[in-house]
């Protein structure tokens, strides 16, 4: 078990990782990078050079190896963004369904361009695919799925999460 004081990972975070390596080989440590950026990503919205650093010394691994998977996944933010992350599929099935429609309502509604962020909003791209095709046109909004989108239905989720 390692000691989290010079890692500057919280204890929590620590315990949780090392839980989770338990899972695998002794020695085996890069299957808990995915675990472990979603676990510092949760307590702080986005991952900085520290916690990619501090995962890699916590793990015993290279930065790079901690970096590569960071940046790979669009899961994974790398820069400070708003409170709510949003995607909108604008694959065909919700191309075809009003995806544009329901985008440049967004940015409209949101005063925010895709990519861009606000404190509490970040629109943060078109997906190529959400893998909801029959709920088309749809969105994510904080890894959560919304389906069978209109302009009205914006309207609620957005009031909902503003009432948070």
């Amino acid at each position: 078990m390692n000691d989290n004081t010079f890692y500057n990972i919280p204890s929590e975070i620590c315990t949780k990782i090392n839980e989770w390596l338990l899972k695998f080989p002794d020695g085996k440590k890069k299957p808990a990078i995915i675990f472990a950026l979603h676990q510092i990503q949760k307590e702080n919205k986005f991952i900085k050079k520290t916690h990619i650093n501090s995962i890699a010394k916590f793990l015993g691994i290279n930065e790079i190896d901690v970096y590569e998977v960071a940046a790979f996944y669009s899961m994974f933010e790398l820069d400070k963004v708003g409170k709510h992350t949003i995607s909108v599929c604008t694959n065909v099935s919700c191309m075809l369904n009003g995806s544009d429609e329901i985008l440049s309502y967004l940015e409209e509604k949101l005063d925010l361009k895709v990519g861009t962020s606000s404190d509490k909003f970040f629109l943060k791209d078109e997906r190529e695919c959400l893998a909801a095709c029959c709920g088309a046109p749809m969105m994510q909004v904080n890894h959560k799925y919304y389906e069978n989108l209109t302009k009205e239905k914006i309207d609620e989720i957005i009031r909902d999460i503003d009432n948070e």
